[in-house]
């Protein structure tokens, strides 16, 4: 009961138009910066961690990705993407609610900040994508099963699919995986490498989500250097 309620919810989020007063309040936030804390208009217990490129405009639509830490920890891979999001003019969203724990829980976040953020933002539906880290990327890849043809991809990171869930034909969302060598899940999301294969997934990823997830590799390793 508890996944249908999750797919109705979901499906629900892309027939919704953006009423005056969230566009009005869309348009006060800053651009080219990240807004740490975004409290979502119909739950003010639910907030996101949020980027827009400095040249958004609600006269076109943009792509978005959202993102999941294990430690609602919304901001970092808000932080991660940014440098990417701008030079490819991405929308980033990144919850502060969702984290390892409770599934009703992860579904919750997931919904208030998709909801709100179709509500504030002029988004292409057809270029909505997750991203997580350990936990969270579990997290993204059960709802990206769950609701079939909400997201266009899944960048996973350090851990691939929750008990449960396998890679398969009946998939309708690209798949990219990220992990380091020295991961304790490296043995896990590079044993998906056959299975991903069969099922012609591997053949399937997006080249604009390879770049977002380059992108982040890269400063990652800046990062470290």
């Amino acid at each position: 009961m508890l996944r249908i309620v999750v797919i109705v919810s979901l499906v629900l989020l892309v027939s919704l138009s953006p009423p005056a007063q969230a566009t009005q309040q869309a348009n006060a936030i800053p651009q080219g910066q990240i807004v740490e804390k975004l409290e979502c208009l119909n739950d003010s217990s639910q907030s996101y961690a949020l980027y827009l490129p400095s040249n958004y405009t609600p006269d076109r639509k943009w792509p978005i990705l959202y993102a999941l830490d294990p430690g609602a920890r919304g901001k970092t891979p808000v932080e991660r993407f940014k440098e990417a999001a701008e030079k490819y003019g991405w929308i980033l969203a990144g919850s502060n609610n969702s984290r390892n724990g409770p599934w009703r829980r992860a579904a919750d976040a997931w919904s208030a900040m998709t909801k709100d953020t179709q509500q504030r933002f002029s988004i292409d539906d057809d270029r909505v994508y997750a991203t997580g880290f350990s936990g969270g990327a579990r997290v993204a890849l059960q709802i990206a099963q769950l609701c079939q043809d909400c997201l266009a991809g899944v960048i996973a990171s350090g851990a691939g699919f929750p008990a449960g869930l396998a890679p398969s034909t009946s998939m309708h969302f690209l798949f990219f995986g990220t992990t380091g060598i020295d991961d304790f899940n490296f043995s896990e999301l590079r044993s998906l490498d056959v299975p991903l294969t069969k099922t012609g997934i591997n053949e399937k990823i997006a080249k604009e989500v390879k770049t977002l997830a380059k992108e982040e590799l890269n400063g990652r390793v800046r990062l470290q250097e």
